[in-house]
């Protein structure tokens, strides 16, 4: 199979609003947003007090917004619990559709895996990408539901053609710095 890179790294959070440069408190919303620096293929976390975001804060240019989601500063002595919640996997995979770019297309593709995995996207058919042939591959899925429900619509995502090994490796990556179980 052709090896499609992905060299996304995603930092983990430094819990200060990156506006302010003031400490988030346990329990106090705020708006994490992954951000594209020109030239670099890595992804930054900035984590931004809710007022802030709500105030206008966003990455400075020449950075590009890449996707964001909101969350609550945890309770400090609790249990680890994800960095970023099913749900809020679930709306960046919304963000993401429609994106042209590559790198978006494959984190795209690798969000929709895990949701499959956890159960909140249903794979519902596709084909395989065909790199060699020139041929984009695409996977249809759908939101979950519960029987008796109507279905949801279904959703094109492209596969890149990541070769397994590259799959494997960003799958683990992602869920790791969202603090995700993705053995299933």
């Amino acid at each position: 199979m052709h090896a499609t890179t992905f060299s996304h790294d995603v930092a983990r959070p430094v819990g200060r609003c990156a506006a302010t440069d003031r400490d988030l408190s346990p329990g106090e919303a705020y708006v994490a947003a992954l951000v594209e620096a020109p030239g670099s293929e890595q992804l930054t976390r900035l984590d931004f007090a809710a007022d802030a975001w709500e105030g206008g804060a966003r990455p400075e240019a020449p950075a590009a917004l890449f996707a964001h989601w909101r969350s609550v500063v945890p309770e400090p002595g609790r249990p680890e619990r994800s960095l970023i919640g099913e749900g809020e996997v679930m709306d960046l995979f919304e963000q993401l559709e429609g994106a042209d770019e590559p790198g978006r297309q494959a984190f795209r593709y690798v969000l929709a895996i895990l949701l499959i995995r956890k159960r909140r996207l249903v794979y519902d058919g596709g084909r395989p990408a065909e790199p060699k042939r020139g041929v984009e591959g695409l996977m249809f899925v759908r939101p979950w539901t519960r029987k008796g429900e109507p279905e949801a619509p279904v959703s094109e995502v492209v596969d890149p053609g990541l070769d397994e090994e590259t799959l494997a490796a960003v799958t683990e990556q992602i869920g790791r710095v969202m603090n995700l179980e993705t053995d299933g």
